[in-house]
Formats: structure tokens, C-alpha cells, sequence
């Protein structure tokens, strides 16, 4: 009996030493190194309409100092950062208002970023890339 209990022990130990293992490379794929950001940032910049009704907003996003900015056009650039552990998000809380938004960047099929969703006072609202 005491065999037994050990030997379902072991194997307990033995499962979650590999499901460590195997947890530490995907730990490791959700930090963003300097030149990934970079990269997603040149994939994102862009102008993006977004779109709820009969209502458009245009914001652009751009990079400055290795940073992501957005705003609709002539008002002043707002900075947006990624959000931990999630991959394409980003938030932001405007300093004007102190309305939150929360952005999922999207890519097509084809691997292109094309879309974003932004999450505001409980919507979602779709906006699509229209200029690079």
C-alpha cells in the first residue's frame, strides 16, 4: 500500500515537473523583446475608422520615440501602452476626459494587421485600417 501511495506520488511530481517545464518557454514567448516591439509598432501605425451607427471616428496611430500614440487628426497625440501578458493590446486612459479605452489590434488571415477593436464604457467598437 505505502508502495502504491508512492509510486502515484512520484508520478505527481514527475507530471508537474514537465508541465513546468513546458509552462517556462511559454512564459517566456509573452515578454516582448525591444526589436518585436518595434516591429509591431511599424504593423500597427496607420489610420483606422472606426465605425458604431451612422457616428465615424478616425484616429491615427503613429510612433514616437519608440512609443504608440493615437488620436483622431489635429488633436493631440495621446500615448497608448501594451497591456502585460496580452499580445496586439494595448490601453490608454485620454488625459483630457478620463475616458478609458482598451484596443485589440487584429490580423487577417493573411497575418496583416487590418483591424481594431476599442472597448469604451462597455463597447466594442470595430474600426478598420484605411491608410498605412
Amino acid at each position: 500500500m505505502t508502495r502504491r501511495i508512492l509510486r502515484k506520488g512520484a508520478a505527481a511530481a514527475a507530471v508537474l515537473v514537465i508541465l513546468a517545464a513546458l509552462a517556462v518557454p511559454a512564459a517566456a514567448q509573452t515578454q516582448t523583446k525591444p526589436e518585436d516591439m518595434k516591429k509591431l509598432l511599424a504593423e500597427i501605425i496607420g489610420e483606422y475608422t472606426f465605425t458604431m451607427g451612422t457616428e465615424t471616428l478616425v484616429v491615427q496611430f503613429i510612433v514616437q520615440d519608440g512609443k504608440l500614440f493615437g488620436a483622431p487628426p489635429g488633436e493631440t497625440p495621446e500615448e497608448i501602452k501594451p497591456v502585460a501578458d496580452k499580445p496586439l493590446c494595448f490601453d490608454v486612459t485620454v488625459a483630457g476626459d478620463g475616458n478609458y479605452y482598451f484596443l485589440k489590434f487584429v490580423r487577417n488571415d493573411k497575418g496583416v494587421i487590418d483591424k481594431c477593436i476599442m472597448t469604451t464604457q462597455g463597447m466594442d467598437i470595430e474600426g478598420l485600417k484605411t491608410i498605412k
